[in-house]
């Protein structure tokens, strides 16, 4: 196998493994977006508004990178 096509593999590899870590951070990114809000509701923002915060970086995060893998993964077809 020639130098390039394994480096495509490797590379369609790597975006397909950040689209599965991405699927985790979300279940994960749930339950602090879910918590976040349940303490600031009950009274308790000096605790929940760090982790609403912290649900939204990690929400923007996940995304921006989920969209560059896909693009990746698109343009190697």
């Amino acid at each position: 196998m020639d130098k390039e096509r394994k480096s495509q593999i490797q590379d369609k590899q790597k975006n397909i493994a950040i689209l599965k870590r991405n699927k985790s951070l979300l279940k994960a990114n749930i339950l602090i977006l879910g918590a976040g809000l349940s303490l600031s509701y009950f009274g308790k923002g000096d605790i929940g508004d760090p982790l609403i915060w912290l649900g939204i970086i990690i929400f923007a995060y996940t995304m921006f990178t989920g969209m560059v893998a896909s693009q990746q993964l698109k343009s190697q077809r």
